[in-house]
């Protein structure tokens, strides 16, 4: 996954140079008239991946500046706000034929034995505050009467990543290899992390569609792809066959997981653009 949103993020760069020579003679003829523009945009997230924290929707909210540089390319900056909340009904869960609780993780020990754990864990939100340089290429010549703008765009990024405070108990059972069943629990396990926040990094890839590109306000709206260097997040699908039994005494940060984090966002937003 890292390598390929690298590998397209070259291309963009690629594409927008070329681009950019082409449209020299052009720019130097006729510049558009609002050639700076201010941004506010939000939606929602999902996460994605091998390694899915325990997640299901979030938030992202967006501010940012750009510059034409011509009537293809812009840059610029902004400041983004990316929120999950823990969900304790996503994990790496048992088959469905043992109806078992939506908060029970399942696993196998090195010793090929299927193990689980009852969950009852709050806290582990994961919120990531960045600070990217935009990159936005234009497919078509922006003009000042252009009704719609279709558009690709690279941002690379720093970002402050926090995982909140996580706190709770686990109760550990092997299944029977016999009776095939669970049986009663091995042992009650009380579990507190300290939340944590970590500086990284990453990039997002996506396109966009934008609404009256060169009029003093614009609308667009956009989906991204999204990869951030490891950080800690909730992921008990990343303990699978790694466990030689639940105790807290083995695996000190489960169900936390020190893993290159994913997501696909969706938004939209208005664009104020300025002479």
């Amino acid at each position: 996954m890292k390598q390929k949103l690298l590998i397209f993020a070259g291309f963009l760069l690629i594409f927008s140079g070329t681009y950019a020579q082409d449209e020299g003679t052009i720019v130097k003829r006729e510049r558009i008239q609002r050639e700076k523009g201010i941004y506010i945009g939000g939606g929602f997230s999902s996460v994605l991946g091998n390694n899915f924290g325990d997640y299901s929707t979030g938030i992202n909210f967006e501010g940012g500046y750009l510059k034409r540089l011509n009537r293809l390319v812009s840059i610029g900056g902004s400041l983004s706000y990316l929120r999950f909340t823990y969900d304790p009904s996503i994990l790496q869960k048992p088959p469905a034929q043992y109806k078992d609780p939506v908060n029970f993780y399942y696993g196998y020990n090195l010793n090929s034995n299927e193990i689980g754990a009852l969950l009852d864990l709050k806290g582990g939100n994961l919120s990531m505050i960045s600070l990217a340089f935009n990159l936005k290429v234009n497919f078509v010549p922006v003009k000042d009467n252009s009704i719609v703008s279709v558009y690709a765009f690279a941002k690379p990024f720093i970002t402050n990543a926090h995982l909140s405070d996580m706190s709770g108990v686990t109760q550990d059972y092997i299944r029977d290899a016999v009776s095939g069943d669970w049986g009663k629990p091995l042992g009650t396990t009380s579990y507190a992390y300290n939340g944590e926040s970590k500086i990284s990094g990453g990039i997002l890839l996506g396109s966009g569609l934008e609404l009256f590109p060169g009029k003093k306000i614009s609308y667009f709206a956009q989906v991204s792809f999204g990869y951030t260097f490891p950080i800690d997040f909730v992921s008990t699908r990343s303990y699978n066959n790694d466990m030689e039994n639940l105790t807290r005494s083995n695996n000190l940060k489960f169900p936390i997981g020190s893993l290159g984090f994913t997501s696909i966002n969706f938004a939209a937003g208005v664009s104020v653009n300025l002479d």
